[in-house]
């Protein structure tokens, strides 16, 4: 069996938490494993990846037969899906998931730019169990912060979006705003449960905290959490067990410093012109991005 829809997205969070509210639904069948990537690997004539960085990018599945395995389980359901990633990053995933799945919907998750660039350095700290240090971090000259860095490059949603235009008619693709996402949780599943064909009045656990960002309180800790986050068994874990987990690291996890106000304007002037366009493409207001 094959899924008839997928999530990608810039949002990590986004994306996470709609794979946890979509594998809730009971309509709804999710692969276990969050990320199989599937449509991002790819080989040159000599074995050599097509696409991806070691240090960022894992491609776990790379064979249909273990990709079709993902979806063993399905059974009945309406709606049959995975969330990775790194669809909306690589420059050849529309094209391989519309040969394979032309008549899959879309659902990509998006936020702005330079938050989203902050977040997911973070997060990047985190998962190498370096300390956040606000004296480099949160200047302009940061790692980050540099309009080439791939953290900032990843915002630049015009091009990777239009690769899925190009492929896919507009009916099967819906673009979701992280923003709308924490503004009204329950009016954001809605929308996607409709745009899937399930039953829109089904209320998934919003309470839990899915993909938490911010500084970890205990780097010890923290690094316990990401061996467990990294185990083969962790699909198979029970829900109530994962969700338990889930609130605890949320408790272990402190906010982090805003962007100053003057370097978040600063850095969103590089993406102005991008966000126009990502706003006509995908027909919605996004001038509050700037």
């Amino acid at each position: 069996m094959l899924p008839n829809f997928l999530v990608i997205g810039a949002a990590k969070a986004g994306t996470t938490a709609l794979h946890w509210y979509l594998a809730e639904h009971p309509a709804v069948f999710m692969s276990p494993a969050k990320d199989p990537s599937y449509f991002a690997y790819g080989v040159d004539a000599e074995g050599r990846l097509l696409w991806g960085e070691p240090e960022f990018h894992t491609l776990p599945v790379r064979s249909l037969g273990e990709y079709e395995r993902l979806f063993a389980q399905a059974g009945d359901a309406v709606a049959v899906g995975e969330a990775s990633t790194m669809y909306l990053e690589c420059p050849q995933s529309a094209a391989r998931i519309h040969k394979l799945l032309p008549a899959a919907r879309i659902l990509c998750s998006i936020r702005q730019p330079v938050d989203r660039a902050y977040s997911d350095y973070l997060m990047y700290l985190r998962h190498r169990g370096r300390r956040f240090d606000p004296a480099r971090d949160l200047t302009a000259t940061s790692v980050w912060a540099d309009p080439d860095s791939r953290w900032m490059r990843i915002g630049r949603y015009h091009e990777q979006l239009s690769r899925y235009y190009e492929v896919f008619p507009r009916d099967q693709i819906r673009v979701l705003l992280f923003d709308d996402l924490r503004r009204s949780p329950r009016a954001f599943t809605e929308d996607v449960y409709r745009f899937l064909g399930v039953d829109p009045s089904f209320v998934p656990d919003l309470a839990t905290p899915h993909a938490v960002g911010g500084i970890p309180a205990s780097a010890t800790m923290e690094g316990l959490f990401m061996r467990g986050a990294r185990s083969p068994i962790r699909p198979w874990i029970p829900r109530p067990v994962a969700n338990w987990v889930r609130r605890f690291r949320s408790r272990t996890m402190r906010k982090p410093p805003p962007l100053p106000p003057a370097l978040r304007t600063e850095l969103t002037a590089h993406f102005r012109d991008d966000i126009a366009r990502t706003s006509e493409l995908i027909g919605r207001n996004l001038e509050h991005w700037l």
